[in-house]
C-alpha cells in the first residue's frame, strides 16, 4: 500500500513538473527572424594623392535595407546570434573646384555580424556588434583637359556596433542601433587612394518565427 501511494506521488509531481515546463513562455528574443531597417549614414573619407592628403571629406545620406538572423539565450540573460544585412543607400559628395567637379556615392553595402546581448528585462536586450562589412563605392569626376571618369571600388571593414531592440506583441521586434565601420584603403587611380569611415545611426522593425 506503502509503495502505491509513493508511485502515485511521484507520478503527480512529476506530471506536475511536465505541465510547468510545457506552459514557459519561451524568450521573445529566441530563434530565427528578418525584418528592415532605416537610418541616416555619414561617411569621411581620407583621400590620398601624390602632392597632398585630403582628411574629412564627408558624404552622407538615407540608408534603408533588410536583415535576416538567428539568436539564442546562453541563460535568461544573455544572449549570442548571427545576422545578416543587405542596404540601399543615398550617402552622396559632391564638389566643386578649380577647373572640375567630383562626386563619391555609396550604391549599396552588405555584411555578416556577430551580436551579443543582456536583458535587463524579459522583453528588452541591451546587445553590442562586431562584424565584417562590404560597401560598393563610385568615385566620378569631370576634369577640363582630362574628362569625365568613375571608378567602382569595393571596401571591405570592420563594424562595431551598439543598440536596444523591445520586443512586442505578436513576436515584432523594435531596435534601435548606432555603428561605425573602419573601411580599408583602396587605389582608385595610380598614386590616388581612398580610405572611408562610416557612421551609421537606424531604427529597425523586426518579426520573429
Amino acid at each position: 500500500m506503502m509503495n502505491r501511494k509513493l508511485a502515485v506521488s511521484l507520478a503527480l509531481a512529476l506530471g506536475a513538473s511536465v505541465a510547468g515546463t510545457s506552459h514557459a513562455a519561451p524568450s521573445p528574443f529566441q530563434g530565427p527572424y528578418v525584418g528592415a531597417q532605416i537610418g541616416y549614414s555619414v561617411y569621411d573619407f581620407k583621400l590620398t594623392t601624390p602632392s597632398e592628403t585630403i582628411d574629412g571629406v564627408s558624404a552622407r545620406g538615407a540608408d534603408g535595407g533588410v536583415y535576416a538572423g538567428w539568436g539564442m539565450l546562453f541563460s535568461p540573460a544573455f544572449y549570442g546570434g548571427l545576422e545578416a544585412e543587405y542596404n540601399w543607400s543615398g550617402a552622396k559628395h559632391d564638389t566643386t573646384f578649380s577647373g572640375g567637379t567630383g562626386e563619391i556615392k555609396d550604391k549599396d553595402n552588405h555584411g555578416l555580424s556577430a551580436r551579443l546581448g543582456w536583458l535587463p528585462s524579459s522583453n528588452v536586450m541591451l546587445y553590442g556588434r562586431a562584424g565584417w562589412q562590404r560597401v560598393s563605392m563610385d568615385y566620378s569626376g569631370d576634369v577640363a583637359g582630362i574628362g569625365a571618369a568613375t571608378t567602382n571600388k569595393d571596401h571591405d571593414g570592420f563594424r562595431l556596433g551598439v543598440g536596444t531592440e523591445v520586443a512586442m506583441t505578436g513576436n515584432w521586434l523594435m531596435r534601435l542601433e548606432y555603428d561605425h565601420t573602419w573601411y580599408n584603403k583602396e587605389t582608385l587611380t595610380p598614386g590616388a587612394e581612398s580610405e572611408p569611415r562610416n557612421d551609421l545611426f537606424r531604427v529597425g522593425l523586426g518579426y520573429r518565427f
